[in-house]
């Protein structure tokens, strides 16, 4: 039973992801990744990826793993590269701004979790090999999208310290295959849209830290999208950190 609330606006161009946990969070031991595909091709990436190739990454959120995203988030591109036929990762700049993590999830019944709330143009970047994205401002509304889709497939997962799969969104386990994800940025996603909890019957982990009981995304599209573009009636305040 999923206990998240559903009265979170966002403004246009921004989306904000909350991820939500069993039990206490704890950064020092475990890490939690928020993955996006932004390829549009309505692949899910699965927790192999983390260990194996990364098929089906474009970025993702990292929040804990120890000191160094204990306090705030990191975002990391990731890059098939063609010469080596591997995938590599590079950490993306946040400017000020432009990422609201909030460690815990307000006004919500919710005890376990955490969200974060960020501008869309921080994914909105070339191959790394390419010249540097325009900066990003909190101000800046994405999309319309020069280097991916509206369509994004998003997954949840968490890591203990030796970076080895703990749990995801599937019911069946951190490596399973069974279950697909996302949203269109072009449209305006809120409950029941853009919400996915696993069934509390269906754990496979033994850490309430560990454990992911589902996600929950609010999403605003952009000047120059498809979808509406409301008028924000407010949005979380709390600074980031």
């Amino acid at each position: 039973m999923n206990s998240l609330t559903g009265d979170a606006v966002v403004p246009a161009g921004q989306t904000l992801i909350r991820f939500e946990t069993a039990g206490q969070l704890d950064f020092q031991n475990l890490s939690y990744l928020i993955v996006f595909n932004t390829t549009g091709n309505n692949l899910q990436p699965f927790a192999q990826g983390f260990n194996t190739d990364f098929k089906n990454w474009s970025y993702f959120f990292v929040v804990g793993g120890g000191a160094n995203f204990a306090n705030f988030p990191g975002l990391l591109q990731v890059y098939q590269d063609p010469s080596s036929g591997t995938a590599r990762t590079f950490n993306i700049n946040v400017p000020t701004g432009t990422v609201n993590f909030q460690p815990s999830i307000p006004n919500a019944n919710a005890q376990f979790g955490f969200q974060i709330t960020f501008n869309r143009c921080l994914l909105d970047n070339p191959p790394p090999t390419a010249n540097p994205p325009p900066p990003v401002s909190s101000n800046r509304i994405c999309g319309p999208y020069n280097n991916i889709s509206p369509v994004w497939n998003i997954s949840l997962f968490t890591l203990d310290r030796t970076q080895s799969p703990v749990d995801s969104l599937s019911p069946n386990g951190p490596s399973a295959t069974d279950y697909t994800f996302g949203i269109d940025t072009d449209t305006l996603v809120a409950p029941p849209n853009g919400t996915k909890f696993k069934p509390a019957s269906n754990s496979v982990t033994n850490n309430p830290s560990a454990q992911i009981i589902g996600v929950q995304i609010f999403s605003t599209p952009g000047t120059g999208a498809s979808g509406p573009t409301p008028t924000p009636t407010g949005a979380p305040t709390r600074a980031p950190g």
